[in-house]
């Protein structure tokens, strides 16, 4: 063999050899084809959680606010002006409907009616002679009717100034309780001065607001639970009266309920956190909200069946703190993905860690 076929054959092996270091995929392609060739099965599934869902009766209930209000309250004030002679109860006093309260001076007055009953007398006596000389026709029946109007006027009189001396007393206008003391016994007092205040809180009323979109469901004797800032336990009122027109500010309803109040613990003012009953639904079908997916046009969840995913595109009705009610879309018994939702998709795999009956 010559020099020169050495020297080819020398080059054809020197490049073969970095063909193979530089592109070694071209002599594993026929292996690389057998691998492929066999099937790749995807093993990967979605862990979650989810609940079988079950007919159920739902308590369609929302937690408002409101405040307490006494039955009757009145500021006590004086319908003339004066002075006060006597004051007849004492603060924080309980007084029943009619007590007198507090006398002011009518001295003057006492004495004009005082004045007016003599004159009263004298003349009844007239318009009773005048009376008889007119049966014997003696006087004119012009003369009788001058007695007689003299008469009728000074009774007149008097009833007009007894009404102011009535108003210079103070009665209790319904029982309850007196509040603080603002005049004392000397006082110069005019309609406007403040005496003090009178409460009747049993029945205690509750005053609070609904959203517009549930007036429907307020009725006269609903029944309301709710508990005060100064006591820890429930109590129950009954609706009894309803605002009939929506506030167009806040869009709320005004309500007010009322309930008994025999050991005077509620007090007038007090802040209350109410429960409001609107409804019961029996045979509905309630999941938690992380169930929900939304979209442009509705709401969707995920049935899990035969260990896959199905999206259902779901009805909402009302919704509590955590929970809402479906109306169409998930029927009882099927199990509904609750944790793990948003890594889902329509005919995924599942793996469910944890199932809620």
């Amino acid at each position: 063999m010559n020099k020169i076929a050495i020297r080819i054959i020398a080059f054809i092996a020197i490049v073969a050899v970095i063909i193979f270091l530089v592109f070694p995929d071209i002599f594993s392609s026929e292996e690389k084809q057998q691998v492929s060739s066999e099937p790749v099965v995807a093993s990967t599934k979605i862990t979650i959680d989810a609940k079988v869902v079950q007919y159920e009766t739902f308590k369609n209930d929302i937690v408002l606010t409101g405040s307490l209000l006494a039955n009757e309250s009145v500021q006590l004030a004086s319908e003339i002006s004066g002075k006060i002679d006597h004051i007849y109860f004492k603060e924080g006093q309980y007084v029943k409907k009619g007590k007198l309260l507090v006398q002011t001076n009518v001295a003057d007055l006492e004495a004009d009616l005082q004045r007016l009953k003599y004159t009263a007398r004298l003349n009844a006596e007239t318009e009773k002679r005048q009376k008889q000389l007119l049966e014997k026709e003696a006087i004119s029946k012009e003369e009788y009717d001058i007695a007689f109007t003299n008469l009728k006027t000074t009774e007149a009189e008097i009833e007009a100034l007894q009404a102011q001396i009535d108003k210079s007393r103070i009665r209790a206008p319904f029982s309850g309780y007196i509040g603080l003391r603002y005049v004392s016994e000397g006082s110069y007092i005019t309609p406007s001065s403040q005496i003090a205040s009178l409460y009747n809180v049993n029945p205690i009323k509750i005053e609070f607001s609904v959203p517009s979109r549930y007036s429907g469901l307020v009725k006269e004797g609903s029944k309301i639970t709710f508990n005060s800032e100064a006591e820890n336990k429930d109590r129950e009122a009954t609706v009894y009266a309803i605002e009939p027109q929506i506030d167009p500010v806040t869009r709320t309803l005004t309500v007010r309920a009322e309930t008994e109040n025999p050991d005077n613990t509620l007090i007038p003012g007090q802040f209350i956190r109410i429960n409001l009953s609107l409804e019961n639904r029996e045979n509905s079908i309630l999941i938690p909200t992380t169930s929900i997916m939304p979209k442009a046009d509705g709401h969707t969840a995920y049935v899990i069946e035969n260990g896959m995913a199905h999206l259902k595109e779901v009805e909402l009705g009302s919704r509590t703190a955590n929970r809402v009610e479906i109306l169409r879309g998930i029927e009882n018994g099927d199990t509904v993905a609750i944790a793990g939702v948003p890594q889902l998709k329509d005919r995924a795999k599942v793996e469910i860690k944890k199932l809620e009956n």
